[in-house]
Protein backbone atom coordinates (compact mmCIF):
# COMPACT_ATOMS: atom_id res chain seq x y z
CA UNK A 1 0.00 0.00 0.00
CA UNK A 2 2.83 2.23 1.02
CA UNK A 3 4.51 1.82 -2.70
CA UNK A 4 1.03 2.72 -4.42
CA UNK A 5 0.98 6.20 -2.50
CA UNK A 6 4.35 6.76 -3.62
CA UNK A 7 3.80 5.95 -6.85
CA UNK A 8 0.75 7.73 -7.07
CA UNK A 9 2.10 10.88 -5.64
CA UNK A 10 5.20 10.49 -7.90
CA UNK A 11 2.88 10.31 -11.11
CA UNK A 12 0.92 13.63 -9.58
CA UNK A 13 4.29 15.41 -8.90
CA UNK A 14 5.46 14.42 -12.52
CA UNK A 15 2.40 15.61 -14.24
CA UNK A 16 2.33 18.73 -12.35
CA UNK A 17 5.69 19.48 -13.33
CA UNK A 18 4.51 18.62 -17.22
CA UNK A 19 1.95 20.93 -17.23
CA UNK A 20 3.97 23.74 -15.31
CA UNK A 21 6.39 23.38 -18.77
CA UNK A 22 3.89 23.08 -21.12
CA UNK A 23 2.38 26.44 -19.55
CA UNK A 24 5.72 28.11 -19.88
CA UNK A 25 6.77 26.51 -23.07
CA UNK A 26 3.21 27.86 -24.54
CA UNK A 27 3.42 31.62 -23.30
CA UNK A 28 7.67 31.63 -24.81
CA UNK A 29 5.80 30.69 -27.88
CA UNK A 30 2.83 33.13 -28.02
CA UNK A 31 4.76 35.60 -27.01
CA UNK A 32 7.31 35.45 -29.65
CA UNK A 33 4.60 35.23 -32.24
CA UNK A 34 3.05 38.10 -31.26
CA UNK A 35 6.29 40.15 -31.20
CA UNK A 36 6.77 38.99 -35.00
CA UNK A 37 3.17 40.14 -35.89
CA UNK A 38 3.67 43.99 -34.44
CA UNK A 39 3.78 46.50 -36.91
CA UNK A 40 7.07 48.21 -36.26
CA UNK A 41 6.75 52.26 -36.63
CA UNK A 42 8.74 53.89 -38.62
CA UNK A 43 9.84 57.39 -37.36
CA UNK A 44 8.54 60.21 -39.86
CA UNK A 45 10.92 63.71 -40.91
CA UNK A 46 8.70 66.33 -39.43
CA UNK A 47 7.88 68.00 -42.12
CA UNK A 48 8.88 72.44 -41.90
CA UNK A 49 7.59 74.70 -43.47
CA UNK A 50 9.90 76.53 -45.69
CA UNK A 51 9.13 78.43 -49.68
CA UNK A 52 10.45 76.54 -52.34
CA UNK A 53 12.91 79.87 -53.04
CA UNK A 54 14.41 79.62 -49.22
CA UNK A 55 15.86 75.97 -50.18
CA UNK A 56 19.07 75.55 -51.37
CA UNK A 57 19.54 72.22 -53.03
CA UNK A 58 23.09 70.21 -51.78
CA UNK A 59 23.88 67.14 -54.23
CA UNK A 60 26.07 64.32 -52.75
CA UNK A 61 28.74 63.39 -54.73
CA UNK A 62 29.73 63.88 -58.29
CA UNK A 63 28.20 60.92 -58.90
CA UNK A 64 25.65 58.12 -57.72
CA UNK A 65 26.37 55.82 -55.17
CA UNK A 66 26.28 52.43 -56.60
CA UNK A 67 26.33 49.25 -54.01
CA UNK A 68 25.07 46.19 -53.37
CA UNK A 69 21.66 45.64 -51.49
CA UNK A 70 20.51 42.52 -48.89
CA UNK A 71 20.09 38.89 -50.53
CA UNK A 72 16.20 38.19 -50.11
CA UNK A 73 14.05 36.16 -50.29
CA UNK A 74 15.28 35.02 -54.29
CA UNK A 75 18.81 34.58 -53.22
CA UNK A 76 19.99 36.87 -56.41
CA UNK A 77 22.86 39.39 -55.93
CA UNK A 78 20.80 42.83 -56.56
CA UNK A 79 22.65 46.29 -56.71
CA UNK A 80 21.31 49.58 -56.14
CA UNK A 81 21.98 52.83 -57.92
CA UNK A 82 21.01 56.45 -56.55
CA UNK A 83 21.42 59.44 -56.99
CA UNK A 84 20.79 61.63 -53.71
CA UNK A 85 20.60 66.01 -53.35
CA UNK A 86 19.43 67.64 -50.04
CA UNK A 87 17.47 70.52 -49.44
CA UNK A 88 19.17 73.02 -46.73
CA UNK A 89 16.81 75.59 -45.81
CA UNK A 90 18.95 78.62 -46.36
CA UNK A 91 15.92 81.75 -45.47
CA UNK A 92 16.54 84.72 -44.62
CA UNK A 93 16.62 83.77 -40.73
CA UNK A 94 18.71 80.67 -41.38
CA UNK A 95 21.07 81.54 -43.53
CA UNK A 96 24.27 81.58 -41.80
CA UNK A 97 23.54 78.53 -40.37
CA UNK A 98 22.95 77.11 -43.45
CA UNK A 99 25.96 78.32 -44.92
CA UNK A 100 28.01 76.66 -42.37
CA UNK A 101 25.93 73.58 -42.31
CA UNK A 102 26.53 73.27 -46.13
CA UNK A 103 30.32 74.05 -45.69
CA UNK A 104 30.31 71.10 -43.56
CA UNK A 105 28.68 68.87 -46.15
CA UNK A 106 31.11 69.83 -48.78
CA UNK A 107 33.62 69.01 -46.48
CA UNK A 108 32.41 65.45 -45.44
CA UNK A 109 30.73 64.19 -48.70
CA UNK A 110 32.55 61.01 -48.32
CA UNK A 111 30.92 60.38 -44.63
CA UNK A 112 27.28 61.54 -46.23
CA UNK A 113 27.93 59.26 -49.40
CA UNK A 114 29.14 56.29 -46.25
CA UNK A 115 25.99 56.76 -44.33
CA UNK A 116 24.06 56.30 -47.83
CA UNK A 117 26.09 53.27 -48.39
CA UNK A 118 25.12 52.09 -45.05
CA UNK A 119 20.75 52.73 -45.28
CA UNK A 120 20.73 51.05 -48.78
CA UNK A 121 23.00 47.88 -47.80
CA UNK A 122 20.54 47.17 -44.92
CA UNK A 123 17.77 46.91 -47.74
CA UNK A 124 16.69 44.31 -49.95
CA UNK A 125 15.76 44.23 -53.49
CA UNK A 126 11.74 43.55 -52.25
CA UNK A 127 12.24 46.36 -49.78
CA UNK A 128 12.91 49.02 -52.29
CA UNK A 129 11.16 47.48 -55.50
CA UNK A 130 7.62 48.72 -53.56
CA UNK A 131 5.93 51.70 -54.56
CA UNK A 132 6.64 53.53 -51.60
CA UNK A 133 10.43 52.60 -51.17
CA UNK A 134 11.38 55.97 -53.01
CA UNK A 135 9.65 57.83 -50.03
CA UNK A 136 10.50 55.71 -47.27
CA UNK A 137 14.33 55.62 -48.48
CA UNK A 138 14.51 58.99 -48.79
CA UNK A 139 12.73 60.14 -45.05
CA UNK A 140 15.03 57.18 -43.93
CA UNK A 141 18.16 59.54 -44.89
CA UNK A 142 16.49 62.51 -43.71
CA UNK A 143 16.47 60.95 -40.14
CA UNK A 144 19.90 59.49 -40.39
CA UNK A 145 21.64 62.82 -41.67
CA UNK A 146 19.06 65.26 -39.36
CA UNK A 147 20.36 63.41 -36.60
CA UNK A 148 24.05 62.75 -37.46
CA UNK A 149 24.18 66.76 -38.04
CA UNK A 150 22.25 67.83 -35.26
CA UNK A 151 20.42 70.28 -37.58
CA UNK A 152 16.61 70.60 -38.62
CA UNK A 153 18.13 72.82 -41.63
CA UNK A 154 17.83 69.70 -43.64
CA UNK A 155 14.20 70.30 -44.94
CA UNK A 156 13.91 66.98 -47.37
CA UNK A 157 16.01 64.50 -49.24
CA UNK A 158 15.64 64.34 -53.42
CA UNK A 159 16.22 61.29 -54.82
CA UNK A 160 17.07 62.20 -59.03
CA UNK A 161 17.78 58.43 -59.50
CA UNK A 162 17.52 55.41 -58.45
CA UNK A 163 17.67 52.26 -60.42
CA UNK A 164 17.65 48.82 -59.10
CA UNK A 165 18.93 45.45 -60.87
Amino acid sequence: MAKNKVGMLLIIILLVVLLILFGVGFFLIYTTIKKGNEVQEVPVATEQTVERKDIQIFPIGENPIITNLLDGPDSKKHVIKVKVNLGINASKKTKKEAEELIATLTAQTVFLEDTILGICRNKTYEELNRNDAQALLANEIHLKLSEAYGTNLIVEVIINELVLD
